[in-house]
C-alpha cells in the first residue's frame, strides 16, 4: 500500500466518516461507518490500489496451442521437392532433436535458442538442396 493508513483514516474522518470501536479482523485498523455501511477504509483503499495496478499492468500474452500455430513454408522448401541426401537426412535428424529439446525446455530463452537452431538448420538444408 502506498498511502499511510493514518492518512486514509484521517481523510474519512474529515469527510464525515464515523470511527467505530471495532477493529478490522484482517488488518487491525478501526472500522468506519460511512453512509450507514460498516467497513475498513484501510482494506478498501488497499483493494482499490490493487485493482488499479492490475488494470494498469498488461495482460499476459496467450500462448497459442499446438493446433493453433500456423507454419508458413516457401514452395521451394516443401519436403516433396527436396530430394533426400545423406547430409540432408542428418540435418533432418538434427532438426527433430532440436524440436524435441525445445518441446521439453522450461526456460524460454533456451527454447528460443533451440528455435533459432531449427531455423538455421532448415535454411542450411534448403540451401544444400537448391545448390546441388
Amino acid at each position: 500500500m502506498t498511502r499511510n493508513p493514518d492518512d486514509i483514516m484521517a481523510e474519512h474522518l474529515l469527510t464525515g466518516g464515523k470511527m467505530l470501536s471495532e477493529a478490522c479482523p484482517k488488518c487491525g485498523a478501526p472500522l468506519f461507518e460511512i453512509k450507514g455501511v460498516k467497513q475498513c477504509v484501510v482494506c478498501a483503499e488497499a483493494a482499490k490500489e490493487e485493482a488499479a495496478e492490475k488494470a494498469a499492468s498488461p495482460a499476459p500474452a496467450a500462448t497459442p496451442k499446438a493446433d493453433e500455430v500456423r507454419v508458413i513454408m516457401p514452395a521451394y522448401a516443401k519436403e516433396e521437392l527436396l530430394p533426400s541426401t545423406p547430409l540432408g537426412d542428418e540435418i533432418d535428424a538434427l532438426i527433430r532433436s532440436f524440436i524435441q529439446r525445445a518441446g521439453n525446455e522450461p526456460d524460454a530463452s533456451r527454447c528460443l535458442t533451440y528455435m533459432e537452431c531449427i531455423r538455421t538448420a532448415a535454411e542450411a538444408k534448403t540451401m544444400l538442396v537448391r545448390h546441388r
